[in-house]
């Protein structure tokens, strides 16, 4: 009897060997789509003399780029990115590690106003921010020297410094060291600092050898996060530095892109020299938490033990909120004036409370003013396709990475990981430069801002999927995989219902952060595809400061509404 051909097994095989390869490889790709190829770009074209445009041959190969780099120019923004970056961010560390511990750790009175000073400034952008304190604290006008004047009180206020870019820093992201570290304080346990004060120690010295160290990955992750950001930020010093002249790195190859004649390829440059700061911030908050164990939490319930703060509870109350008064109220205020008053000329303190001043018509202008129009529905489709589209591709990328046995996944992770240390503002000049040559039509429409988000926010998205995967043991997909189901249908029948929430607040996530942002957009709106804060940062240039004012409040209240309604779509409601 001739044996019988194992046509059937042989076929599947070949299927599963295929597919073995052929997801990786077209992860890769789309990777190297959104990542690799425009930072490639750039690169190349930091050694150019002419950047990389469709139909012309490359520039000339030269190192003038770099070489510009020792210029005083360069130098001094050099400098003052890492003074700004570095001072704001540890006075943000400062604000918002403290609010945390009064809110985790101690008997604060008023907690729920406390957590909310903490988190309140995320409504407003650090773009509506530095308007907002230019309204405040600028030397001639600004309405917190206004006041100091009429009061006889020899003191002037000048935000337009370096000293007010740092302030602005510090308040705008203090609410990102908040969110770290306040989950950190919550998940410590109590018996450890109790264990040392039964040894003798003092509530200092608790903090200090206890406390701190073991909230050491929170403390990094978000010193290392604020500075980061910091450091990439375009808008703020480029409102509150550009009257004085004052340059940041971003600001000057902004400057370097737009100026006439342009010098683009040392923007580049200019824009591989932030990279590589970036770049080293990232490294060394790995190196610092390697091989370091952090581990608070075990099978023995606690309750977080509250500090007695005694003499200091109304004091601390009253830190919150004179934070809460300079990062939220103050800034709201200072829009409402500007958006409310019939004219900009105000003669003292005394007359912003004059009700006869007030009128609705520049909300009513900027309501029916058509690029205003046209730039929130951008802002709501790019929105919505960037946590859509983002959020699938980034839990495919975690999937991958933390679910298969599949090659290349460590890759995958890294290069997912990559944008976190590509300042936003020179990554949107490489997609610029990469996509406009490729045979696409997708310059000059919607689709590239939405590309170019989904790449951007690649860290962000792929961590906040990847912590919600794993927290669902792989051996309830296992389960449903041996009883006979596919390896899709388990994923949709068992592992989506279990991490819906978390899928969701990822897809908000991305949603708020593609609402807010600018810097990757300066190089790729057209006319047609302003967004919002493309249409905010416009006006400021114009000097329509009514219309800036009131763009600016309705901007904070649209992120308000949708985060809101958000937060109870994914039942977020007691958070």
């Amino acid at each position: 009897m001739s044996a019988i051909p194992a046509t059937a097994p042989d076929t599947r095989d070949e299927a599963r060997r295929a597919l073995h390869y052929a997801l990786p490889v077209a992860l890769m790709l789309a990777l190297a789509f959104l990542v690799l190829y425009p930072l490639g770009t750039l690169i190349l074209a930091s050694f150019l003399s002419a950047p990389p445009r469709p139909g012309t041959p490359l520039g000339l190969f030269t190192l003038a780029n770099y070489v510009a780099l020792f210029d005083s120019a360069n130098i001094r923004a050099a400098v003052n990115s890492l003074v700004f970056s570095v001072v704001g961010s540890v006075a943000a560390l400062g604000i918002g590690g403290l609010l945390a511990w009064l809110v985790a750790r101690s008997d604060v009175p008023g907690k729920p106003l406390v957590a909310l000073a903490g988190v309140a400034p995320l409504f407003i952008s650090s773009l509506v921010g530095a308007v907002a304190y230019s309204l405040l604290a600028s030397p001639r006008s600004g309405f917190i020297n206004m006041a100091l004047r009429d009061l006889g009180i020899p003191v002037v206020f000048d935000i337009y410094s370096g000293a007010g870019i740092i302030y602005v820093f510090a308040l705008f992201y203090a609410p990102y060291a908040f969110m770290f570290m306040s989950g950190a304080l919550q998940l410590m346990n109590p018996e450890l600092e109790e264990a040392a004060e039964a040894h003798g120690a003092s509530r200092t010295e608790v903090l200090r050898t206890v406390t701190f160290p073991l909230i050491k990955p929170a403390l990094l992750g978000a010193g290392i996060l604020t500075l980061v950001l910091t450091l990439e930020n375009f808008p703020v010093p480029q409102v509150l530095g550009t009257p004085n002249g004052i340059e940041t790195i971003p600001s000057l190859i902004f400057r370097n892109v737009m100026s006439s004649p342009a010098r683009p390829t040392q923007a580049a440059a200019s824009g591989m020299l932030l990279l590589v700061l970036m770049g080293l911030l990232v490294w060394l908050q790995g190196r610092l938490l390697r091989n370091q164990a952090f581990h608070t939490v075990t099978g023995k319930g606690f309750r977080p033990k509250l500090m007695p703060l005694k003499a200091w509870r109304w004091p601390a109350f009253a830190f919150a909120m004179l934070y809460l008064l300079a990062a939220v109220i103050l800034p709201l205020f200072a829009l409402f004036q500007s958006a409310l008053r019939n004219h900009s000329f105000v003669p003292n303190f005394l007359s912003l409370f004059d009700a006869s001043a007030f009128t609705l018509r520049h909300f009513i202008a900027t309501l029916n003013y058509g690029p205003f129009q046209g730039a929130v529905i951008n802002s709501l489709i790019v929105g919505v396709a960037t946590a859509l589209a983002g959020t699938g591709f980034h839990f495919l990328l975690s999937y991958y990475v933390n679910r298969t046995t599949y090659p290349w996944r460590g890759a995958i992770e890294y290069i997912a990981m990559m944008p976190v240390a590509v300042p936003s503002l020179i990554i949107g000049m490489g997609f610029l430069w990469a996509w406009i040559a490729l045979p696409l039509p997708i310059y000059g429409t919607l689709t590239i801002l939405v590309l170019a988000y989904t790449a951007r926010f690649m860290p962000q998205g792929f961590r906040s999927v990847s912590s919600t995967i794993l927290q669902v043991h792989r051996d309830l997909e296992d389960s449903a995989i041996v009883a006979g189901a596919s390896r899709t249908r388990a994923v949709m029948d068992i592992l989506a219902p279990l991490i819906r929430p978390g899928i969701a607040s990822a897809m908000l996530l991305l949603f708020l952060l593609a609402m807010r942002e600018l810097s990757t957009s300066v190089f790729l709106f057209t006319a047609e595809t302003r967004v919002l804060a493309i249409i905010l940062y416009e006006q400021w240039e114009s000097g329509s400061w009514a219309r800036v004012a009131t763009i600016s409040l309705l901007y904070c209240a649209l992120l308000f509404v949708i985060t809101v309604a958000g937060r109870k779509w994914i039942g977020l409601r007691g958070l």
